[in-house]
């Protein structure tokens, strides 16, 4: 005799919600009294939550994982552990629903120039640059870039790498332990080793910049990030745009000549 196929959901178990949460919690490391009262619940209920002795609702899940700021992609895994349907898409480049950001990050990768500008994902891996980037790093990097599983330019490798950037990477102290935090997860294993030495005692500069130094020629940038506005597909979610400007009239006058 056939049976009806079970959709419970076990809350509790090593891969249950209650875990996951707890998990992304301490990863974040927030107290349960804090998500409680960003994610609009109590204390009490949270803590019922991560033990799986209670169920959340899809509402729940989804207020919890955007005060925790989950990647669409793990929001999906936090939604089927609770019984829900997955509810963010990756959707691939040449779909239609694309086109007007995909324009929109050609915009502002073409508004860049001459100075570089990236569109980057979590892990740093290089999804698209107008030409001043590819300009400087095929100057840095004249023999080829790593690459990750999926053919994409490897950039986290390659500035951790000892003889990638760090050879033309003049304040590296500063740059790489800040680049691990950054990545978080998804810095190379030996990333939490860089540390800080051999560092001035005199005031901080406004900004950190990234000095590169190479056949006499110096360039000291400092960038800001883009993101986009509330997105809701996965691949965007991921992305980050960096645009990098120069630090001083000399590296100014760099970028220049090399457009």
């Amino acid at each position: 005799m056939a049976t009806a196929p079970d959709h419970r959901v076990a809350l509790d178990g090593p891969d249950g919600f209650g875990a996951l949460l707890k998990r992304w919690r301490r990863r974040r490391q927030v107290s349960q009294l804090d998500l409680a009262l960003d994610a609009g619940t109590s204390q009490r209920h949270l803590s019922f939550l991560e033990t799986g002795r209670a169920r959340p609702s899809r509402f729940m899940v989804v207020a919890l994982a955007g005060a925790l700021d989950v990647p669409l992609r793990d929001r999906n895994t936090l939604l089927v552990s609770a019984g829900f349907a997955p509810a963010f898409l990756a959707r691939r480049g040449d779909d239609p629903d694309l086109a007007a950001v995909e324009a929109a990050l050609t915009h502002i990768l073409e508004k860049q120039e001459p100075f570089p500008a990236i569109v980057v994902d979590r892990a740093w891996r290089l999804r698209r640059a107008n030409g001043a980037a590819e300009r400087m790093l095929a100057f840095l990097a004249p023999d080829g870039l790593p690459t990750a599983e999926d053919g994409a330019i490897d950039l986290a490798a390659w500035i951790f790498d000892p003889e990638g950037l760090g050879p033309h990477l003049r304040n590296r102290d500063e740059v790489l332990p800040h680049m691990a935090r950054r990545l978080g997860a998804s810095a190379p294993h030996w990333a939490a080793g860089a540390a800080a030495a051999d560092r001035d005692d005199g005031p901080l500069p406004p900004v950190l910049t990234l000095d590169v130094a190479k056949d006499g020629v110096t360039v000291r940038l400092f960038s800001t990030i883009t993101t986009l506005g509330e997105p809701q597909d996965i691949a965007l979610h991921d992305i980050r745009i960096e645009s990098f400007f120069p630090a001083d009239d000399a590296s100014r006058a760099v970028l220049e000549a090399m457009a």
